[in-house]
């Protein structure tokens, strides 16, 4: 890091994703939440503070928008910049995202999410899809075990949510890598602004997702055979609950949402045990702290480091204003080490008390609904590497990452020990 930079300067790089930032995200981050709490740069307003982002994230449509983002004057400016076929495809784009439950407000959002919560509900989830995390976690270890001494840990982490999204979804094995694909380039580009060809490239993917997903639902009703979640959207299609599009759109989003972010804290999680040696070493000595252990790992890394709203009424924080129709981004990633909050933030400590205060899966109304299947697998996963691989350990070569909010490692070498 060039020390000259200004902190404006290399938030911005992180917000769009430079590879080197990224490699470094929590010092930028610290900086940011203890000397500029709220940061004005290229027409967002940036929140770092745990109070804050807290009260953006839980917000139900009293300060913030989610809806209205879709018409800020960031995506209209980079929007006139991009020519014909980059407009069409950012348009589609953004259509595609604002009608997921993720980016709507009341009365839209809690139509559709009384819908989707039931197949969601932990009880539910725990007896439906317990011993099939289990028994995918088994396979994706047992293919760990048979590759050899240095394994690459990245693809097992995008392996087992991506096979248990098939068992959610109905999707089947043979086309899961393909649904990945689709998958990846969405994340990557998610709510990319800056260039045309990123715009073109998150349309094309989606234009094969949805695709796909029509595909699935018919021949799920041809055969008669559909999931407890695909048979609940379409019960209210029919009941006109929600329209086919908000049905499709929920899919897509269980897809997306469900697999990248999910693989981010398999892959950064145990990365970070390894890089902290004790915690791993403790976690192998007492596996009973594998629960605690993934909460604090969702502080710790933050799956996914930011999220944007639209501010739709006018408030005053630090001295600054922020106006109707502000894009305000709060990073969570900053929020969950605030000192403010937990003690010893920058430290990874899995007898933590504190760390369920964390906001990685979002607040309130917008609680993450996949957060009982994420902390599922994560547990699952957790508890039998520990047993079956209690010499895991990093090699010294240095990880590559990338994506925005989703930062990520293009690949995660370990070691087996003997």
């Amino acid at each position: 890091m060039n020390k000259s930079d200004s902190l404006q300067a290399r938030v911005g790089r992180l917000l769009a994703g430079d590879p080197e930032e990224l490699s470094r995200p929590y010092e930028t981050w610290n900086e940011l939440r203890e000397t500029k709490p709220l940061l004005r740069m290229d027409g967002m307003v940036v929140l770092s503070r745990h109070a804050d982002v807290k009260t953006m994230l839980g917000d139900n449509h009293v300060l913030y928008s989610r809806a209205d983002t879709r018409y800020t004057k960031r995506y209209e400016q980079a929007r006139s910049t991009f020519g014909q076929q980059g407009q069409e495809a950012f348009d589609r784009v953004l259509d595609y995202e604002f009608r997921q439950i993720v980016r709507m407000d009341p009365p839209d959002h809690p139509r559709v999410r009384k819908v989707v919560t039931p197949p969601f509900a932990v009880r539910h989830l725990a007896r439906e899809m317990e011993s099939v995390v289990e028994l995918r976690v088994k396979e994706v270890l047992d293919d760990m075990a048979s590759a050899g001494r240095r394994v690459d840990f990245k693809k097992v982490a995008y392996t087992l949510p991506l096979n248990v999204l098939g068992d959610l979804l109905g999707i089947p094995l043979k086309d899961l890598d393909e649904v990945h694909g689709w998958a990846f380039k969405i994340a990557e580009n998610k709510n990319n602004s800056d260039s045309a060809a990123a715009a073109i490239d998150a349309d094309e993917a989606y234009l094969g997702l949805i695709a796909y997903i029509e595909r699935l639902v018919a021949a799920q009703l041809v055969s008669g055979n559909t999931t407890g979640l695909v048979s609940a959207l379409l019960a209210a299609v029919e009941t006109a609950a929600i329209t086919r599009d908000e049905m499709v759109a929920m899919l897509a989003l269980m897809i997306f949402a469900g697999h990248e972010t999910t693989s981010n804290l398999l892959s950064i999680g145990l990365y970070e045990l390894l890089r902290h040696r004790d915690q791993w070493e403790l976690l192998c000595a007492d596996p009973s702290l594998t629960e605690p252990a993934v909460e604090e790992l969702l502080r710790f890394v933050t799956p996914a480091h930011f999220a944007q709203v639209s501010a739709i009424q006018p408030q005053e924080l630090y001295g600054e204003r922020i106006e109707p129709g502000d894009v305000v981004v709060g990073i969570m990633a900053a929020a969950n080490r605030d000192p403010e909050v937990f003690e010893r933030p920058d430290e990874l400590d899995l007898r933590r008390e504190d760390s369920r205060y964390h906001v990685a899966l979002g607040m309130g109304p917008h609680f993450c609904l996949g957060a009982g299947l994420a902390r599922m697998e994560a547990t699952a996963l957790m508890r039998q590497l520990v047993e079956r691989f209690p010499k895991l350990e990093l090699t010294d070569e240095p990880l590559t990452w990338g994506g925005r909010a989703l930062r990520t490692p293009a690949s995660m070498p370990v070691l087996i020990g003997s």
